[in-house]
């Protein structure tokens, strides 16, 4: 009898043993499980690349792609309004900063026989920016015609009355407070006005202005395509009795150094030479505006011809000229040139002026 009981006892003990025993296996289990749905997100968030640091397999960051002007990659992030600035080329104002850091640049005769330059910028960011000096209706003309807003410090008479009818959206330096401007003090005015590419932004974001989403820019290509006639390495263009510039071509950077007259054209930055991948050339009729006291210039550059040069190369060439394609440039058989990547100087050269290319 007591065996019997015994090994009741025993049989219960069993029994109770292998039920605490699954309970605590399934309490095991559940935690499994619950830890696994907890920490899923957790992983995910820390294996998931940001979209920035995403990597293409040609080694290329994901988030960049080609800037129109330039052919160059960049970051999506880095494009901004396009924003033509006037900038100083008379004696006092060389070198300029950050003329390297354009990419088009357009340079045309003012009164007096001194040229001007516009610089555009689309996807850089100058520190420093300038000298900044005033605006001419033709420039102005140009800057529309590209979807830009203009950056200039007064202006004549006839550009003011295209100011006051809103012909483009601008910033007047004249006008204009608020830290967007500053003169240094190691030149004299007028030749000492400067800006910073973010405080330009920075102020058109303020007004309101929409970055366009559409803009002139040219064809480009890896390599000279457009059919050429003469080989160059030299080129003197003298829009005036008293101003010329010069470019040489480099064989082994691919380019063509600038100079003024025969000293290197320099970015007072960072003492590089100034350059041009791409050269256009183009002969524009110039007139002196009548009883203007000034002797200012009118420009018309509706059609006429020119030259590109590219790679020790030259291409004759026809243009026209309309606020919607701004500068339509085409080769001799028609076709439409293509510009090698990297930046581009256009020189709007009076049909007085003397263009030698050697």
């Amino acid at each position: 009898m007591r065996w019997i009981c015994s090994r009741n006892f025993l049989y219960k003990a069993f029994t109770i043993a292998i039920v605490i025993i699954l309970l605590v296996v399934l309490l095991i289990g559940c935690g499994k499980k619950k830890a696994s749905v907890s920490t899923g997100s957790e992983v995910t968030k820390v294996t998931q690349p940001k979209k920035q640091e995403q990597v293409v397999s040609d080694g290329s960051r994901a988030d960049t792609y080609t800037c129109k002007l330039t052919g160059e990659a960049i970051h999506r992030g880095d494009e901004h309004q396009v924003i033509a600035v006037m900038i100083n080329n008379e004696p006092g104002a060389i070198p300029q900063s950050s003329l390297n850091q354009a990419e088009y640049l357009y340079e045309a005769l003012i009164e007096g026989g001194a040229t001007r330059i516009m610089a555009i910028y689309h996807h850089t960011y100058p520190k420093k920016v300038g000298p900044i000096r005033s605006a001419r209706p033709y420039f102005m003309q140009i800057a529309k015609s590209l979807n830009a807003y203009y950056v200039h410090c007064g202006g004549s008479p006839q550009a003011y009355r295209l100011f006051k009818q809103n012909y483009i959206p601008h910033i007047d330096a004249i006008y204009t407070g608020g830290g967007i401007f500053y003169r240094t003090s190691d030149r004299k005015a007028p030749h000492n006005l400067y800006s910073t590419m973010e405080n330009l932004i920075r102020y058109f974001d303020k007004k309101g202005y929409k970055k366009q989403q559409s803009y002139k820019f040219y064809p480009l290509t890896d390599r000279v395509a457009n059919k050429h006639t003469l080989s160059n390495s030299k080129v003197k263009i003298r829009f005036s009795g008293w101003y010329y510039v010069k470019y040489e071509y480099d064989p082994v950077k691919r380019v063509y150094m600038r100079f003024v007259k025969e000293k290197p054209h320099i970015d007072k930055e960072t003492g590089s030479q100034l350059f041009a991948k791409n050269l256009i050339i183009l002969v524009a009729k110039y007139d002196t505006i009548k009883n203007d006291d000034k002797g200012r210039q009118e420009v018309d550059f509706s059609k006429g011809k020119g030259y590109l040069l590219q790679e020790g190369r030259t291409i004759p060439v026809t243009y026209t000229f309309d606020m919607k394609n701004s500068f339509t440039i085409k080769d001799n058989d028609g076709k439409e040139i293509q510009l090698l990547k990297g930046n581009t100087w256009f020189e709007i050269v009076p049909q007085y002026g003397k263009v030698e290319i050697k």
